[in-house]
């Protein structure tokens, strides 16, 4: 064999050699193992963020500061309200040195004052001797809120014990969701949307029509969260002191409950 096919013979077994420790390294090598599928249901993005906010701070305000009651009768004359030394800053300041991560206010309880100027009822502070009636608790908040860089919540009772149309379903389910609409659209980013089931006894029955609440919701904030006692995406935990119970888990069944009903226990 000559010398120039004896480098050929050469080259030709280095390249075969070659060829057989790489395919014997690659069967050989153990493959990593794929992380195990989750246990479903996942939490979505925004109960995420929610969870790891750990906490918030309630704003509960309106007229009921000024007559210190816990729930307004909504025949309360708004001239009430006149909080000549509010300051919105100072709120939020103080809920972010104290480590909140986001504020939420009552823009209207259950006597049905609001504390923005909504177009759908005179009973606001529209209606107040505050700033001659051109304030707006909201806007106020929120901009401060987006100044602090910490999250806002909205507070909007389904109850109202002012509002003539309540206990007339269709009406005020578009009266509800009117003002929704405004809430939702007027103060930029929303986090939190907080709707309470408490309704005193005797009072108007009627029905609420929340699967339409939801979707407009989500369709307006996308990011924000729907707390009631019965969910969908974040929920009471069972008492108003504060602490929730052992253990209170976050996976909670829902396919049984009824806003506005739902058992402590």
């Amino acid at each position: 064999m000559n010398t120039c096919c004896q480098l050929i013979f050469q080259d030709c077994l280095t390249f075969l050699l070659f060829l057989l420790t790489t395919f014997t390294l690659a069967t050989s090598t153990t493959l990593p193992k794929p992380p195990p599928l989750p246990i479903l249901p996942l939490p979505t993005a925004s109960q995420l963020s929610w969870q790891l906010g750990n906490m918030a701070l309630f704003l509960h305000f309106g007229t009921n500061t000024f007559t210190n009651s816990e729930w307004g009768t909504g025949h309360v004359d708004p001239s009430v309200f006149n909080p000549t030394k509010l300051d919105a800053h100072q709120w939020v300041q103080v809920a972010k040195q104290a480590g909140f991560s986001r504020v939420i206010l009552t823009a209207k309880h259950h006597d049905g004052f609001c504390l923005w100027p909504s177009l759908y009822t005179d009973y606001s502070v529209k209606s107040s001797p505050w700033k001659n009636g051109t304030g707006d608790i909201v806007a106020e908040l929120a901009s401060a809120a987006r100044k602090a860089g910490i999250g806002l919540g909205l507070y909007l009772s389904p109850w109202d014990r002012h509002e003539t149309c309540y206990g007339k379903t269709l009406e005020y389910n578009e009266f509800y969701m009117g003002q929704m609409t405004e809430l939702l659209t007027r103060y930029g980013d929303i986090k939190e949307v907080w709707l309470d089931g408490a309704k005193g006894e005797g009072e108007k029955d009627m029905e609420y029509f929340f699967d339409s609440w939801f979707s407009l919701i989500h369709q307006l904030q996308p990011g924000a969260v729907i707390f009631s006692d019965g969910g969908p995406d974040t929920r009471w935990a069972g008492d108003e002191t504060g602490f929730a119970g052992s253990t209170c888990w976050s996976l909670f069944n829902s396919s049984s409950s009824l806003i506005g009903h739902t058992d402590s226990k």
